[in-house]
C-alpha cells in the first residue's frame, strides 16, 4: 500500500473531521448566579419626586441619583480594568488557533497539489 497515495485524502478527512469538532454547542448558562461575581454596593435613590414636592427634596434626589450613577460607573470602570488582562489572553489565543488552523488548511491544499 502506497501510502503517498492515500494522504491527500486523509488530510481532508483529517480537516472535515476538525471543522466538525470544532463546533461544538456553547455550554448552557447555569441556572444560579455565581455567588463569586461581585456586585455593586451602590444605593438606588428612592422615587423621584412629584411636582409637588419642595426644590429641597428635588435637589436633594438629584444629588442622591448623580450619586447613585457615579457610583455605577466607577463599578463598571473597576470591573473593566479587572476584565481586560483576560480579555486579551482570550483574544490572543483566538488568534493563535485561526492563526494555526489557517496554515493547516493551507498545508492540506498544497499537498492536494491545488
Amino acid at each position: 500500500m502506497n501510502l503517498h497515495r492515500h494522504l491527500p485524502a486523509f488530510l481532508v478527512s483529517a480537516v472535515v473531521a476538525t471543522a466538525a469538532l470544532g463546533q461544538t454547542p456553547a455550554p448552557a448558562a447555569p441556572a444560579t448566579p455565581d455567588p463569586n461575581v461581585p456586585k455593586h454596593a451602590c444605593v438606588k435613590p428612592g422615587e423621584v419626586p412629584g411636582n409637588l414636592s419642595s426644590d429641597l427634596q428635588k435637589r436633594a434626589w438629584q444629588k442622591e441619583y448623580v450619586a447613585y450613577t457615579d457610583c455605577l460607573k466607577r463599578f463598571i470602570a473597576d470591573q473593566k480594568a479587572l476584565a481586560d488582562p483576560h480579555l486579551k489572553a482570550f483574544n490572543a489565543t483566538v488568534d493563535e488557533y485561526n492563526e494555526g488552523v489557517k496554515k493547516y488548511n493551507e498545508a492540506i491544499e498544497k499537498a492536494r497539489g491545488n
